[in-house]
């Protein structure tokens, strides 16, 4: 029986104190050191002021309450829970406000601030925060000012990292992070019999989960059993949650409940029963008629606070307004010792308090000296919303509770880290991004110490049958009183369906309407098509007056509808994101997918965000999605369990009509994204690219042994992506679909964009002409510099042919290769030079001056025309002679007009490897006024890649290409860490940060690059088809292939090196090849070993060649080079002068930057 600890240092007051007792096994000793690890990088890359905007500042009066100031912010901002209880200031000088970044002591903020408070609260939807203010005398003002958003973290940080938590983390910390991956279930040490009887045997476990899906009434549930709990005088009891709205929510059900036990109904008066922090809404608790939970708390001292503020500014004598002060700040030092009074209190019983306010406190003195004597002050803890709460904020939150830890919440909801991120690191993977929850799947598996919570109160039955099925396998139920209650929707739903998918491919707009684009300033994402299809809808009064909830993923698409609902005076709806709607209702849901390819969140997070949504309906769902959209994995089962429909013109208005058979309506054929897998090795009859790990022996010890589970490692991350379609956005589908009128046209675009996609679906489309519009003997030239992207284009125009094939009326139709020919330029060379008496064989690689040659010898006599429609790959790798020999073999249709030239251009100057001079068009007697486009969305690597090869490139390269960009808004000149750096506004995809080594010489080199491939095949569980190394020069490659070669056959991988030819590959190789070699493609994985060997002839600095090889990769970015104070690489072959250390220092110094 746990046993109070009554003695303190000051014997005047009693301290509560339990002997720990959860029972839990020993874990693996690395636990905590991954942990730790995952804690610590992630607290380095999200420990950073955000500077914002201040447009306007409004006050919300509570009588008891005081005032909070509402801080309207100007721009879109990602707001989380964690925010919440976060520091908000404005320095007094400007020079501080550029230096914020001082700023880390709490009382050096208030002592420099012109104002500073706590959020309390913040709404995404509107772009507020929520401020109680320090001093109640300073109010925000217009204008700029810091958030500090960190400080939960910072506190996760030193308990797993500080000095002062060193023993609790020996002691007790792994076994709770154990505990938090699920499956075990020690019995509790103490058995009560004070608990719900349906809940009676699941409350005998010390480590335990009740799981609650959607509806089911978890808040509800957790305050009858605290309430029957709360009687057992040996209790008690912690209760958290994530938001302060969400802490109200529980602590109120609480109150309610213990109101209804008539032994326990006193103790809400007797003050054994709190909810400590500042963002309590007093108002919520009155009108429950349960304002004495919040007796002695900030909350009472705010308001006290408040009214002594309105005194003091009416105070006339100097004397009295320094009293008032005084007084000012003893309530404020009362106000930040109160939770800690309740925490400490063996009087209080029950303490409900944010996860925030908890972790925070574990700092305390008395109670960080409590944890690490094995001590806890409560008995049992409840985690409401565990499935926010990251493993690692879970285990640290059990160091509160002695006996028992309860985690109320569902896998199946929203997650702790939801960005938009192409992977994770491992460890952030296990610890951060995932919950104690997490690890329940399968609904059906009846565990000990798991209680599934399976009848549903607030979904229609249409609706919730069809979340039953899409995520809890068909167990859950629907009450009675939902089965019986009344609606009050439009009959127009009623008579045809409470859950239906409005099939958007239909609707009276471009295609491009219905795929995404990027929302205001380049940030988030936008749906065209969305409007007119709310415009039909709120034509119907009924529909417009009902209460109802348009939601989405997209932060810009849920600002743009709630515009529109403003301007139409739609007053009963409200629009928002997902994340911010977990917990909420509505009669009417409207879910907007926008974009649900493969370029945000990897499946599972996708159906976490659509389970949500669907769950919020009460009585009816509506699912706005494109047919490609729908095939996506994560919402293909929907396909068959919503009623597809369109909304068409009636005589009484819009109507839904049904769509029985979606084949035999396909209005537009679906263009998606081919990507090419590498050719298989006739030799091998394994698959190519495989989803599955082959497998590999390890090194040392078993991979296992590191405690990760599948999902959590970087390839099956990547498989997990790979069953996701890359659907085109709303410029490729765009661009895809333009008018080709015969005419010359530029697509440029950055690295990544998708030209080769455009290209591909260009040539598809004419080609569908042949033997049509087109004459039988129409020839269409692809035209290429790089040999092995001929199969990854053949590949490429193949799915795009197939893609428009799909549903016609008639069979598919082969593709007319008789007249499309894919030629790299020295096959154009070969058929044409024997005309004036030359071979191509005497220019070698120069055919450029095999062009120029040709030309002059020519003597300006007409050129025979070869092709009726030409397209140039990779156009900024060919020379002015041969861009112009190339663009007089294409017909020119009109005599008259030079322009009648069906010439397609696609070109990135910053990947022009070689040099070519940036072409006039009109030298080559084409006009491209009006007819270039410039692609600004990259979709293949992540941010921090794209970034850091951007400023490598820039910091390298002696031409200033970029201004261009910066023009467009495509980048952004900014300051960090007091260097010039260039902010990339066209990725917007977050992921692993470019990891660079510097190495004192070249062995030590390729043994770290050999480590780290090595950890990828093993404890990553990386496919050798998702690594590529990419080098310059060929005493790199050799140095590379005889370090690694013999190493990675000890694993059953072979290293293949490859170049100028389309790659063959075994499921277990490894491929290494050359920039120029590689441009076209892409790989998961990317290393660059002897980077600052990227020097040619007379110590050129090959700058846009490292900056291809940097950009291939798509998730994991690795360099290695030489230190830039090493003497000399160790190697003679190995030359590391003045341009060599050059490229380190670049490398060194971006890799630093990107990390801020």
């Amino acid at each position: 029986m746990p046993t109070p600890n009554s003695e303190s240092e000051d014997s005047s007051c009693r301290l509560a104190s339990f002997d720990e007792a959860l029972g839990l096994p020993p874990a693996p000793s690395e636990l905590i050191e991954q942990a730790a690890r995952a804690v610590r990088q992630e607290y380095r890359d999200c420990s950073k002021w955000k500077r914002m905007t201040c447009e306007k500042v409004s006050v919300v009066v509570e009588s008891e309450r005081g005032i909070i100031h509402v801080v309207h912010v100007d721009g879109a901002v990602d707001f989380d829970w964690t925010w919440e209880g976060a520091t908000a200031f404005r320095p007094k000088s400007e020079a501080g406000l550029v230096n914020v970044v001082d700023y880390s002591d709490p009382e050096l903020i208030h002592e420099t601030a012109l104002w500073s408070g706590e959020i309390l609260e913040v709404d995404e939807q509107n772009g507020c925060l929520f401020i109680s203010l320090d001093n109640p005398e300073v109010t925000p003002v217009p204008g700029e000012f810091s958030v500090r958003p960190f400080e939960f973290l910072a506190t996760l940080n030193t308990i797993y990292n500080d000095e002062v938590f060193a023993e609790v983390r020996n002691e007790e910390l792994d076994r709770r992070l154990n505990a938090s991956c699920g499956g075990i279930h020690p019995v509790v040490r103490r058995q009560s019999k004070f608990s719900l009887p349906e809940l009676e045997n699941w409350w005998q476990y010390s480590w335990s989960v009740l799981w609650g899906p959607p509806g089911t009434g978890k808040t509800y549930t957790t305050g009858r059993q605290v309430a029957a709990a709360i009687e057992d005088p040996a209790e008690r009891i912690l209760v958290v949650s994530t938001t302060n709205q969400a802490t109200d929510a529980v602590a109120i059900s609480i109150g309610n409940a213990i109101r209804q036990h008539d032994s326990a109904a006193s103790a809400i008066e007797e003050g054994l029963v709190q909810r400590v922090g500042k963002g309590a809404a007093w108002q919520a608790y009155r009108k429950a008629k349960l304002a004495d939970m919040l007796r002695g708390t900030e909350s009472a001292l705010l308001a006290e606070m408040d009214k002594l503020g309105k005194k003091l500014a009416s105070a006339e004598s100097t004397q009295d307004r320094a009293m008032m002060r005084m007084h000012l700040q003893q309530l404020r030092d009362d106000c930040s010792d109160c939770s800690k009074k309740a925490f400490l209190d063996p009087d209080v019983s029950v303490v409900v308090a944010t996860a925030f306010k908890a972790v925070s406190l574990i700092k305390d003195e008395f109670i960080a000296a409590m944890v690490n004597e094995s001590r806890a002050p409560f008995t049992t803890i409840i985690i409401d919303e565990a499935g926010l709460i990251s493993r690692s904020a879970v285990a640290a939150l059990s160091l509160l509770a002695s006996d028992r830890v309860v985690l109320v919440g569902d896998s199946k909801q929203l997650a702790p880290i939801s960005r938009i991120a192409r992977v994770l690191p491992s460890r952030q993977a296990k610890w951060l991004s995932s919950s104690g929850v997490t690890h329940l799947e399968d609904v059906d598996t009846d565990v000990s110490g798991v209680h599934l919570l399976s009848q549903q109160y607030r979904m229609h039955q249409e609706i919730g049958d069809i979340v039953s099925s899409y995520q809890y396998g068909g167990r859950l139920t629907t009450s009675q009183s939902v089965r019986e209650r009344k609606t009050e929707i439009p009959g127009s739903i009623i008579a045809f369906a409470r859950a239906l998918w409005c099939v958007l491919d239909e609707e009276e707009v471009g295609i491009d309407q219905i795929r995404a684009s990027r929302g205001p300033a380049n940030k988030s994402w936008i749906r065209a098509a969305t409007p007119a299809v709310l415009q039909k809808l709120f034509e119907e009064d009924e529909f417009k007056s009902s209460h109802g909830l348009f939601i989405t993923p997209f932060k810009a698409q849920a600002d743009s509808v709630a515009a529109l609902f403003a301007k139409w005076k739609a007053t009963s709806w409200q629009a928002s994101t997902v994340h911010s709607q977990q917990g909420a209702e509505s009669d009417i849901v409207i879910f907007d997918t926008v974009n649900a390819g493969n370029v945000t969140w990897p499946v599972h997070e996708w159906q976490r965000l659509v389970n949500v949504a669907l769950s919020r309906a009460r009585e009816a769902v509506i699912v706005l999605a494109s047919r490609s959209e729908m095939d996506e994995p994560h919402l293909r089962t929907l396909k068959h369990l919503l009623k597809p429909a369109i909304l068409k013109r009636s005589e009484s208005g819009f109507a839904w009509q049904d769509i029985q058979d979606l084949a035999d309506t396909l209005s537009q054929p679906m263009v998606r994204e081919a990507r090419s897998d590498y050719a298989l090795d006739p030799s091998s009859k394994k698959t190519t690219r495989t989803h599955s790990m082959p497998r590999i022996k390890k090194e040392g010890r078993d991979s296992e042994a590191e405690n990760w589970t599948p999902k959590h490692r970087l390839g099956d991350q990547f498989a997990s992506r790979r069953t996701m379609h890359p659907v085109l956005s709303r410029e490729q589908q765009r661009l895809s679909g333009l008018d080709l009128d015969g005419k010359p046209r530029l697509v440029r675009g950055v690295a990544g964009s998708g030209k080769s996609v455009v290209m591909a679906n260009w040539v598809a489309r004419i080609s569908e002409g042949i033997g049509n519009a087109l004459d039988e003997g129409y020839r269409i030239w692809t035209v290429y510099s790089n040999r092995s992207l001929h199969k990854l284009l053949q590949d490429s125009i193949l799915a795009a042919w197939e893609e428009r094939q799909q549903g016609g009326l008639f069979a598919a139709k082969p593709f007319p290769w008789r007249n499309v020919s894919l030629m790299h330029v020295k096959d154009v060379l070969e058929s044409i030079l024997p005309e004036v008496g030359l071979s191509a064989h005497d220019f070698g690689f120069e055919y450029d001056l095999a062009a120029e040659t040709f030309l002059q010898r020519n003597g300006g006599q007409g050129i025979e025309e070869r092709c009726n429609a030409l397209f140039i790959d990779e156009a900024q790798d060919m020379g002015p002679s041969m861009l112009r020999l190339l663009l007089s073999l294409v017909q020119q249709t009109s005599v008259a007009d030079p322009n009648s030239r069906s010439a397609n251009i696609f070109y990135d100057n910053a990947q022009n490897i070689y040099g070519a001079g940036t072409p006039k068009w009109s030298d080559y007697g084409i006009d491209m006024r009006g007819r270039s486009t410039i692609m600004r969305e990259s979709f293949r690597s992540t941010k921090p890649i794209i970034e850091f090869a951007v400023n490598v490139l820039d910091h390298l390269s002696e031409t200033e290409e970029h201004h261009e960009l910066v023009d467009l808004g495509l980048l952004k000149e900014v300051i960090r860490g007091g260097n010039s750096w260039l902010q990339v506004g066209f990725n917007q995809v977050s992921g692993p940060r470019p990891h660079f080594q510097a190495c004192p010489d070249i062995d030590s080199q390729l043994k770290v690059l050999g480590d780290h491939l090595v950890h990828l095949l093993t404890a990553e569980a990386v496919s050798p088809n998702d690594i590529c190394i990419l080098y310059n020069g060929k005493h790199v490659v050799e140095a590379v292939m005889n370090a690694l070669t013999p190493r990675l056959a000890a694993f059953d991988v072979e290293l293949s090196h490859q170049v100028g030819q389309s790659f063959q590959r075994r499921s277990n190789t490894v491929l290494i090849t050359t920039p120029n070699s590689f441009k076209g493609y892409e790989a998961e994985v990317v290393l660059i070993p002897c980077a600052d060997q990227f020097v040619g002839a007379g110590y050129r600095v090959l700058a846009k060649s490292l900056y291809v090889a940097m950009t291939r990769a798509r998730s994991i970015l690795a360099i290695y080079s030489m230190d830039p104070n090493s003497r000399s690489s160790g190697k003679p072959t190995f030359s590391f002068g003045r341009t060599h250390r050059q490229v380190a220092e670049v490398l060194q110094e971006c890799a630093a930057l990107v990390e801020l």
